[in-house]
């Protein structure tokens, strides 16, 4: 678990736009309600155990799970002050990148994890490699990935992974050119694979790009006749279905940095 200990909110993020940021009363409350949810529906006691014994200052585990609520949001606010200093640093503009493909989507009964992560990071590397080939190019992003459940209307329900990252150093064209998903895979007309807009709060944005949590996504037919999305919470079954596989994740195992690297819990530039 990261030794990273700034103090609750909202001391350290009304200044950012951060004031709603998740206490760590909130993330007890979270945390015991996954082990009660999960020990009912007869999880194996390996996946849990260790996980009622964490708290905001101590870690039960000896290696900290992506599941644990508790490391999960110290990681997400040391990397969200960290990164909105390293990224507001850099020169050019700073904007969020949403990139869903085709390849992160998966049958409802294979669940998330039949999404391969190091597939994934692969894929956003070889992205980003094709923007630092050009010289003076070296873009700068922090982000993670993960999954919603998509439930198309014909009840067709996936497991879609996505990535969101906060980028710097880069053009929206060059992004465009960089990350987008191309002809070779047949989309809906509707479809938004890759998604390029201004930052206008970084530490807001950066949050939502590590954000924990999962939803589902509805289709449905607005009133414009355009295909649209509804999004709701899970339902039960299918949030402990969200958690077994963040529980079986090491912490930090879906964050995704370019052009920068973690050292001694501190976010500084340089290679991944």
């Amino acid at each position: 678990m990261t030794h990273f200990r700034p103090p609750d909110p909202p001391d350290c993020l009304v200044a950012l736009g951060l004031d709603n940021f998740e206490t760590a009363e909130d993330a007890a409350r979270r945390q015991h309600a996954m082990v009660q949810a999960l020990a009912r529906a007869g999880a194996p006691p390996g996946l849990i155990r260790g996980l009622s014994q964490c708290t905001t200052n101590e870690c039960g585990l000896r290696r900290c799970r992506d599941g644990c609520h508790h490391g999960q949001r110290k990681q997400r606010l040391a990397l969200t002050l960290q990164a909105d200093t390293l990224l507001r640093s850099k020169p050019g503009p700073l904007l969020a990148v949403s990139l869903v493909h085709p390849l992160w989507a998966v049958p409802y009964k294979a669940g998330p994890r039949a999404v391969s992560l190091p597939a994934v990071k692969q894929r956003i590397k070889r992205g980003f490699m094709r923007l630092t080939a050009h010289p003076g190019k070296r873009p700068t992003a922090v982000g993670a990935f993960e999954v919603c459940l998509n439930r198309d209307a014909d009840g067709t329900k996936t497991w879609a992974g996505q990535v969101h990252l906060i980028v710097a150093g880069a053009t929206r064209d060059e992004l465009h050119a960089a990350l987008g998903v191309g002809k070779r895979y047949p989309l809906p007309p509707y479809a938004k694979p890759l998604v390029v807009e201004d930052v206008s709060n970084t530490a807001r944005q950066q949050a939502y790009a590590l954000k924990r949590y999962a939803e589902q996504r509805i289709a449905y037919v607005a009133a414009n006749g355009r295909q649209a999305r509804r999004h709701l919470p899970l339902d039960s079954s299918d949030q402990r279905t969200f958690d077994r596989w963040l529980c079986r994740l090491s912490l930090g195992e879906r964050v995704i940095l370019v052009g920068c690297k973690r050292l001694n819990g501190q976010l500084v530039s340089g290679a991944p």
